[in-house]
């Protein structure tokens, strides 16, 4: 800019190209990403708090549900010539007020010395629940590629492991994943000596 140019312009706009702007220092420091941020992190409707105030209501939701569903696995073993015959029966409580509907899926391990075998389920209409209020549902769990009436024969179940679910009334979908108790024959189920013990569900 020549002395003449100069000399036309404003002396506060003079001032301020000389001395490389006249905006706020901090402003002018930070580029356009940290100040979004800055302005995120000082807002208290941003998006961590609103998707946590939404996790904390449809845990409410599923809260208030769960204690009135029961579920029960009963794993039964009867005498057979190379072991036991190991069964497998759901048992689904709803005793609210709304209809259950859901699924569920899991796997039972079944252990013959070197040998093992395994009862598993999922993935079919067999496996769809829908219960009414205030009724129960009794089901024997069948292996997904065996028909009715095969059992692995074994002498000790090593692993089981299950999921179940339910959606939640009231707007929207909420999933809620519902505990079980699991009953056996003392020692048959491998780390639950006692035969009896309250397990998760574990989402696949």
């Amino acid at each position: 800019m020549g002395p003449r140019s100069a000399a036309l312009l404003p002396p506060l706009l003079l001032v301020c190209l000389l001395t490389s702007g006249c905006g706020s220092s901090d402003e002018s420091a930070r580029g356009p990403a940290e100040a979004t941020n800055a302005q995120s992190s000082a807002d208290p409707s941003g998006r961590p708090e609103r998707r946590a105030e939404r996790e904390e209501r449809e845990a409410a939701r599923c809260r208030e549900l769960l204690p009135r569903v029961r579920l029960t696995y009963r794993i039964t073993a009867t005498d057979a010539t190379d072991g036991s015959e190991i069964g497998l029966r759901m048992v689904l409580v709803n005793r609210s007020d709304v209809t259950v509907a859901g699924s569920t899926a899991g796997t039972l391990e079944v252990s013959a010395g070197s040998r093992s075998s395994r009862i598993s389920w999922g993935g079919s209409s067999a496996d769809e629940l829908s219960l009414k209020p205030g009724t129960t549902l009794r089901r024997e769990v069948w292996h997904d590629r065996k028909p009715p009436g095969w059992h692995p024969v074994g002498d000790r179940v090593t692993r089981f492991g299950f999921y179940a679910y339910t959606y939640a009334p009231g707007p929207g979908t909420v999933t809620c994943f519902i505990p079980a108790t699991i009953v056996a024959p003392r020692g048959l189920v491998e780390g639950h000596p006692s035969g009896r013990w309250t397990q998760e569900s574990t989402p696949p």
